[in-house]
Formats: C-alpha cells, structure tokens, sequence
C-alpha cells in the first residue's frame, strides 16, 4: 500500500481523485464535463475451472466525450490506463461472459 500511495503521489494524483465506475455495453457514465460509454466488449477470457493454452484477455470499445471533443479507444484487461479527454481511464474488473446477467465492467478514471 505504501508504494501504491508513493506512486499515486509521484504520478500527481490523489487517491481521492480516482473515480471507479461500472458501465455494461450501451451505458453511459457522466464524469464531471465528459461522458464515457461502453460501445463493446470482447471476452476470450479462460472460463473458471477450465484448463486454457491462454489466458486471453478481455477487449472493451469505449467513448469518450467532454465538450466538442470525441475519442474513441480500445482497453484491454489486463492493459494500461489511456489518456482521455476526460482525464486517465483504465479497465480494472469485468464480470464473466455467460452470467445470468448482463456482462458489467469497472473502470477507473483519474480526473487532472
């Protein structure tokens, strides 16, 4: 925890400015100024107790606008966080394909 904390710190951000959010395909989030929406998701992911070569890794199309502004970027999971009009977002948590419910996946956005 402390070298999370040193990092956020070198990095110029705060805990407090870190924003998760859940979002399924179609829905949109508003952030302060700018609305993210989750276009798509592709999962190839390992399903539980199954024996997989990979992995995988789950794809996700999203959209981001604040103002006149408008970015469309592809996040992976696992991947890195990508600069947005919005400010930082990255993809952190997503609920298995094949649920009984819609598939939900988490963000989170760190605001400048």
């Amino acid at each position: 925890m402390k070298r999370l904390f040193s990092l956020l710190l070198w990095s110029g951000c705060s805990l407090a400015s870190a924003a998760p959010f859940t979002l399924a395909p179609g829905q949109t989030a508003q952030a302060g100024p700018a609305r993210i929406t989750l276009l798509s998701v592709q999962d190839s992911r390992c399903p539980p107790r199954a024996l997989c070569l990979m992995a995988g890794e789950l794809t996700a199309k999203v959209m981001v606008t604040r103002g006149n502004t408008t970015r469309t970027l592809t996040l992976r999971l696992p991947g890195q966080a990508q600069g947005t009009p919005a400010g930082t977002l990255k993809l952190t948590a997503a609920t298995r394909l094949g649920e009984r419910r819609p598939q939900k996946l988490t963000f989170d956005l760190v605001r400048p």
